[in-house]
């Protein structure tokens, strides 16, 4: 593997007071480096056991579907039955279309068109629990408002709330969410450039944060403010800084919910893990060692993250959010492929997770056995130079309900598309 060693990580983690300079020394050096290790013509390399298939393949449709992707890691492009399969579609006007795929009848629907998109999240289209597959949700511009609409696909009849939603309860009747207009201006790739009058990048921060949001009636409430977080076990680097919070999750059984607090000073980036009960009462720190990434649920007790902390350095962890006791995860193993976007499989058995482009810009999907320690590698993606920065195109790998397929977006031929990989052989062997 042509991946970064730890002198270069040393450099990286150094440069993390000076965001811009390291930024585009980062660049720089991903150049350099893909001019000296690229391979002429590689694009693929796959496991002789898993076969890609794109969704059209998967619904056996004859016809171009255009760019496609589907978007971050913690939900899932499937529905319960996995009869059908959600995806945004890009378009000239800078919009996106989401897209319904039915297998069984083998045909695509456009649901709706956005404007309310990022590069990394798309719009958060998503299944809604215990709709029985008829019924999603996703993000658009509503009346000049950020807002959410709700269709139902047996009855094509349509809901709007006027707030944009980030997380669902598993009960499928409320929502966490955050204001993605001062996402966009700290992290455009995360946020929504599209001019709205319910949320602004300038909000007092007494008045900006988390929001819960009743899926029925539409009514919002603040429950947690960036004033808050800022209060609490207050650090002096947060003086004069610009603060947002981000990768809100509720827990699989909807008992509590995780969230990212990050500030951008004079000093660089810093970032914070929370976890408070649903209603957010008992707000508890779990890791506040400066870096923390990505993250997702084993249970009600367990979170799986790549973070640093002092004492070990930069590992998968997975914490007790209740006791805050924790264990690095894959140590040796998967923390020598860096950072990436982790989840556990319906059964919890395997772990699957993704790397960043190595020197070569491929990006590797990887299978860990928790029991074993065991680490497959299902493939190998080129990523294009083009898609780089904010144009970047992560992986973003997620389980199938029936933890035999992974869906990912990739742009290894040349343009951002989804795929699914089957690979049951590997995880019931």
């Amino acid at each position: 593997m042509k991946s970064y060693n730890p002198l270069e990580r040393q450099v990286a983690k150094a440069l993390d007071a000076l965001p811009q300079l390291r930024q585009i020394a980062k660049y720089t050096y991903q150049n350099l480096n893909y001019l000296y290790f690229g391979k002429r013509g590689f694009q693929l390399a796959l496991h002789p056991q898993v076969q890609l298939l794109t969704p059209l393949k998967w619904a056996e449709i004859k016809s171009d579907p255009g760019q496609l992707f589907f978007g971050y890691y913690d939900k899932s492009p499937w529905s319960r039955d996995m009869r059908r399969s959600l995806f945004h579609r890009l378009r000239d006007d800078g919009n996106v279309e989401i897209v319904l795929f039915d297998q069984e009848q083998q045909s695509l629907k456009v649901i709706g068109i956005s404007s309310t998109w990022s590069s990394q999240q798309g719009n958060m289209v998503q299944w809604i629990p215990g709709s029985y597959s008829n019924k999603l949700i996703f993000n658009d511009l509503v009346d000049k408002k950020l807002s959410a609409r709700i269709v139902n696909l047996e009855t094509d009849e349509e809901h709007t709330i006027p707030y944009p939603i980030q997380t669902l309860h598993p009960n499928g009747k409320k929502a966490l969410t955050l204001n993605y207009k001062r996402l966009d201006s700290l992290r455009p790739e995360y946020g929504y450039r599209t001019a709205a009058d319910n949320f602004s990048p300038h909000q007092p921060l007494e008045e900006d944060g988390i929001w819960q949001v009743d899926l029925e009636s539409g009514e919002g409430k603040l429950i947690l403010s960036l004033a808050k977080l800022i209060d609490y076990q207050s650090r002096s680097e947060m003086v004069n800084s610009n603060h947002k919070v981000n990768h809100i999750m509720y827990s699989p059984g909807g008992t509590k919910f995780v969230f990212m607090h990050r500030w951008i000073g004079s000093q660089g980036k810093f970032s914070r893990l929370y976890v408070a009960n649903n209603d957010s009462s008992d707000l508890r720190l779990l890791l506040d060692d400066r870096m923390i990434s990505h993250y997702s649920w084993r249970d009600e007790e367990h979170l799986l993250v790549w973070a640093r902390t002092k004492e070990a350095g930069d590992h998968y962890y997975l914490i007790n959010v209740i006791t805050g006791t924790r264990e690095i995860i894959g140590e040796g193993i998967l923390d020598t492929y860096g950072d990436g976007h982790p989840s556990f499989s319906p059964d919890q058995r395997w772990i699957i997770t993704d790397t960043y482009p190595d020197r070569a810009r491929q990006q590797h999907l990887l299978l860990y056995e928790m029991e074993t320690g065991k680490i497959i590698e299902i493939g190998r993606f080129l990523a294009p130079l083009k898609f780089n920065g904010p144009k970047r195109c992560d992986l973003h790998p997620r389980w199938s309900p029936d933890g035999r397929m992974i869906s990912i977006d990739s742009s290894h031929e040349g343009k951002r598309m989804t795929y699914f990989l089957d690979i049951n052989s590997l995880v019931n062997n």
